[in-house]
């Protein structure tokens, strides 16, 4: 059977400026399936406790555009789309929130608003705030091995913040935006690696993107990615015929790995 890589960014979460409460917090969040349907697009969320875990499978999709024809790889050629006009192919995600810690790792960050906004409508008087796990400082200073970088902007700046030599930046021809993407393997960060890590912070509003991934002393990961710095842990699961992940063996793994980091930071 396949495997396929998720990522899971942790991050914290307050409900009016203090971590959870955790007997309140199952009092309002309940087990079971929701949906919320508005217009051609459905928000489905799946909620199952496991001790003070609570395991989240949600995903969202729309049911337009719809394609009238879909290309089929056997045939090579087209054909008309089975999907009916009314019909939603939702895109999923997992998310499992350490009510213990009040950490959200969730295996897409780019989804974190609709997970938050489903929060918020429960918790109607009381603010949900997402918050980072280390400033720039501590990140930076906590950064021992570097995994990658990744950076996107102007040509011109990447000579400006010492990312790569003016010669490379002369090859780009006239190109309006370069993306740059470093791939490190267990590499030591020493004094140039670090100055060079503070100057992309130095730029960070100049650059149109930015991720900087690495592990702190204890091998644990440590991630930035366009502003919000967080916890990173990678997890390989099987896939089904359809490269469809089993919730159940998803959050099986990621919980045992938070557990791992748990101990690994006692």
């Amino acid at each position: 059977m396949d495997k396929k890589t998720l990522t899971f960014s942790g991050i914290v979460c307050y409900i009016n400026d203090f971590k959870i409460d955790i007997d309140s917090f199952k009092e309002v969040v309940q087990s079971g399936k929701f949906d919320e349907v508005s217009g051609n697009r459905v928000h489905i969320f799946e909620m199952d406790y496991e001790n003070n875990y609570l395991k989240i499978n949600f995903s969202d999709g729309s049911a337009m555009p719809r394609n009238p024809n879909v290309y089929n790889k056997t045939k090579q050629e087209f054909e008309p789309n089975p999907r009916d006009s009314d019909q939603i192919e939702p895109k999923e995600y997992f998310a499992v929130f350490d009510l213990t810690s009040s950490y959200l790792w969730l295996s897409n960050t780019k989804k974190k608003s609709l997970l938050i906004d489903y929060f918020q409508k429960l918790f109607k008087n009381k603010k949900i705030v997402l918050k980072d796990v280390y400033d720039e400082e501590k990140f930076i200073e906590g950064l021992k091995t570097l995994d990658q970088i990744k950076l996107s902007a102007a040509p011109s700046l990447f000579s400006q913040s010492n990312s790569v030599s003016k010669a490379l930046i002369d090859e780009m021809y006239g190109a309006y935006e370069a993306i740059l993407h470093l791939k490190y393997k267990d590499t030591f960060i020493g004094d140039d690696l670090q100055t060079k890590i503070k100057s992309i912070f130095k730029n960070r509003e100049s650059f149109n993107g930015i991720m900087i991934a690495g592990r702190d002393e204890k091998n644990i990961g440590m991630f930035f990615n366009n502003n919000l710095f967080t916890r990173k842990i990678d997890i390989e699961a099987p896939v089904d015929e359809n490269e469809m992940f089993n919730p159940s063996d998803v959050f099986s793994r990621i919980i045992a790995k938070i557990e791992e980091e748990l101990n690994a930071n006692g």
